[in-house]
């Protein structure tokens, strides 16, 4: 049950010690404020009301102050108390979000890591969103649970205190209290238990709102939901999911809300039964008034620190469920990364499929079967097809996004999952056709991970041998510009064609051996299309290249063409071989494209 604790303890020892030290010391000061808040007001008024103590006084006029000595010690105890934990408080705080921040990458560094296919899985989502449920605790904050272990540790000191000062008035109150709080706390336990289950049952709605919450606020759908008139459409499919999870979080609060009224009432027990004892031991004169205010304070006091323990304790019993969706969140193996450990050596590379077949999750038709290919080092290679051919999928196992269901793709001889995988994406640079850029400087865009190390010129020559020029004369900045206005109105928006020749820039700039281009001119209208690929034929000199398109353009630039069709290579050869053979599927593609540009 406190595996979640302890899990945080570490994590947090780990990230900042002093988040975890100055916790506990703030525990431990607030948990004496009671003790010392119900026992000091007893002597002040046992001093204050006994008569031979007013004569002892009225006689010995300095012994007066002993009173205000109390007081002052009082004061001055709740004062440094205040203080201090004020301060770790607020410190805590800081920290906390330290710890938060440090979470957060974690997190982010688990999903870089991640296998691609994870990455497409609705379920490895929902699990990472079970998993920030523990560490948020449904909306609570970060670090919640932690906090509420470690509030067990403050209010147990409290309750020591407070039973020793009960039980010396009347064990039997320190029973009945005791009995009370533990029939509140097993009805907050069974709501708790429905909450959490709601709560994960509630997942994919919460999902479902907070995507379409994203597009109201994502600029980029701006055109398309004013050009398709989508508002309404869009607010309704935000509307009904908010309102699921609204029905959610009510009969949620259903439970609480029972749970809240048993303990209201078992609160009001133990009260009247409390005062009933205490009124009539001061009737009969076994107490004092002063004792009166201590055990009244005191029962009040432990009734609290109790339901306290108990709520804490449900909610970490609770929780539990969620540790174990973060226990199987970090139990995910990156196959990717763990699998293999050569080194790749520094020269030609030659890419083997030998029989490779692709099925995805789910599915019962393969998306790739028996694919037989070679890529010899420096080859221009065209892969072309209709939509689901399988042309992206060839791609996704190259790059190592997916692991072929059937057979083993090969570089120089050896299998790709034996080496490391870090090395093995350095071999690539790729144009996807769903690339992305980022809200930073368009020289960032184009070195990436490499801008401390880049050399300005050469990507401001890159950006015009792709096309920008006018672009690149019209910036102030020049390539210190930041692409996309979100956090400098100085940026600029990007068209579709002048975001895909960006991507192709980065591409050329990484250097890398391999280039992968899939659908790197959709944005560009032919003349621009054939001006691309002329550059690019010439920037990739010597490099091995693999062009995927529909528009069949770049196969003249390209040393062989392969042809899929329902997820099988259906024809190989060279531009001249295929356009001659009769009735070939490449004859026919090219035939009905070339006849719009005669």
């Amino acid at each position: 049950m406190f595996k979640g604790f302890c899990f945080f303890m570490k994590f947090g020892w780990h990230s900042d010690k002093r988040y975890v030290i100055y916790h506990i010391l703030h525990q431990c000061i607030r948990s004496m404020i009671p003790i010392v808040s119900v026992i000091m007001p007893k002597y002040i008024i046992d001093v204050l009301s006994d008569p031979q103590h007013m004569e002892y006084f009225e006689i010995y006029h300095l012994r007066i102050y002993s009173v205000w000595i109390y007081i002052m010690l009082f004061t001055l105890y709740l004062l440094l108390s205040a203080m201090l934990t004020s301060w770790l408080s607020f410190q805590g705080f800081t920290l906390r979000a330290r710890v938060a921040s440090d979470w957060g990458l974690w997190l982010h560094q688990k999903l870089t890591q991640a296998d691609y296919e994870n990455l497409e899985s609705p379920a490895f989502l929902d699990l990472k969103e079970k998993a920030n449920k523990f560490l948020y605790g449904d909306w609570h904050g970060f670090s919640y649970l932690f906090e509420c272990a470690l509030d067990i540790l403050g209010q147990f000191i409290t309750l020591c205190g407070m039973i020793y000062i009960i039980a010396s008035l009347n064990f039997w109150m320190v029973l009945l209290s005791i009995a009370l709080v533990l029939i509140s706390s097993i009805f907050e336990s069974k709501a708790k238990k429905k909450d959490i289950a709601l709560s994960l049952e509630a997942v994919k709605v919460e999902r479902g709102w907070s995507y379409y919450s994203q597009i109201m606020e994502d600029f980029q759908y701006g055109k398309e939901i004013r050009i398709n008139n989508l508002g309404k459409w869009l607010l309704d499919k935000e509307k009904t999911y908010a309102y699921s999870a609204v029905d959610f979080y009510r009969r949620r609060n259903a439970f609480h809300i029972r749970a809240g009224i048993v303990s209201a009432f078992m609160t009001f027990v133990q009260q009247i039964a409390a005062y009933l004892y205490v009124v009539s031991q001061v009737i009969y004169k076994a107490l004092t008034i002063g004792d009166f205010t201590l055990y009244i304070g005191t029962i009040t006091a432990f009734s609290s620190a109790m339901r306290t323990i108990m709520q804490d304790f449900v909610e970490i019993q609770a929780y539990g469920v969620y540790f174990g969706a973060v226990e199987q969140y970090l139990s995910i193996p990156s196959k990717m990364y763990e699998s293999g450990c050569m080194p790749i050596l520094n020269q030609e590379h030659c890419i083997t499929f030998e029989n490779v077949s692709f099925c995805y999750k789910g599915q019962s038709t393969y998306a790739l079967k028996n694919i037989s290919l070679t890529i010899r080092s420096g080859e221009k290679l065209a892969v072309i097809g209709e939509n689901g051919a399988g042309k992206t999928t060839l791609i996704k196992l190259l790059t190592r996004c997916y692991e072929p269901t059937e057979g083993r793709i090969l570089l120089d001889g050896i299998d790709i999952r034996k080496y490391r995988y870090d090395q093995y994406m350095e071999l690539f640079s790729a144009v996807f056709q769903d690339y992305k850029l980022f809200a930073i400087t368009l020289m960032q865009n184009v070195a990436l991970a490499k801008e401390k190390t880049a050399d300005k010129s050469h990507i401001e020559s890159i950006l015009r041998n792709v096309g920008l020029s006018s672009l690149l004369d019209s910036l102030n900045n020049g390539i210190d510009t930041p692409v996309y206005k979100q956090f400098d109105e100085s940026g600029f928006e990007p068209s579709g064609g002048e975001g895909q020749k960006i991507a192709l820039a980065r591409a050329i700039y990484k250097n890398a051996p391999i280039v992968i281009l899939d659908e790197p001119t959709a944005a560009l209208d032919p003349r621009a299309e054939y001006e691309i690929y002329q550059q690019f034929d010439k920037l990739t000199a010597g490099k091995t290249a693999v062009y995927i398109s529909h528009r069949l353009s770049s196969t003249r630039f390209c040393d062989r063409i392969i042809v899929l069709k329902n997820g099988k290579i259906v024809e190989n050869g060279t531009h001249n071989t295929l356009i001659n053979i009769k009735n070939s599927v490449y004859s026919e593609l090219y035939s009905m494209q070339s006849q719009y540009y005669q």
